[in-house]
């Protein structure tokens, strides 16, 4: 098993073990986000191959003290803002399962999840983000920070107002 030290310097000299590891190992959560950022299979499943190629192309200037998770989510997250300044789209998300079988459900829960959904359709992209990033992606508040060139503390701020948002947003809508 690799250090992480040890692996960082296999990603910056481009090996292709660790290139492969780093895909295996991220490339189905950044494809869930982007595909709930995009709200389209396909154009995630571009936006990811491209984010994986923009990464092996930026891995020599990786530093030592990278966080490979949040750098990843960084690089997804400025192609899916390419796409969107090049289509002119502010569709940023569909919410539900996308790429795994939908399990049978109550009326109840499609009824809430569908709430949801309106609801994210009606607040601001940066609120999304940190939302989908947090909830979806994991991410702490520094490495959310990071993906969105954002400092801690204002994705602090920015989770505090989404979610106040989403709560107002929420009860109008139900």
């Amino acid at each position: 098993m690799l250090s992480d030290q040890q692996f960082l310097s296999q990603l910056r000299s481009q090996s292709e073990a660790a290139m492969l590891l780093l895909v295996e190992r991220f490339y189905a959560p950044i494809y869930r986000y982007l595909c709930r950022l995009t709200g389209d299979e396909q154009v995630a499943a571009e936006l990811t191959q491209d984010s994986f190629l923009d990464a092996y192309t930026a891995l020599p200037r990786l530093a030592d003290d990278s966080n490979l998770s949040a750098w990843l989510y960084q690089i997804a997250t400025n192609r899916a803002r390419k796409h969107f300044r090049r289509q002119k789209l502010v569709r940023w998300l569909r919410l539900g399962p996308l790429t795994e079988p939908q399990q049978p459900c109550d009326e109840e829960r499609m009824v809430q999840q569908d709430h949801v959904s309106r609801v994210l359709e009606r607040m601001p992209n940066d609120y999304k983000t940190c939302l989908l990033l947090q909830v979806w992606g994991g991410l702490s508040c520094a490495e959310i920070g990071a993906a969105v060139g954002k400092s801690e503390d204002a994705v602090k701020m920015t989770l505090a107002r989404a979610r106040r948002r989403f709560r107002e947003l929420y009860e109008e809508e139900t």
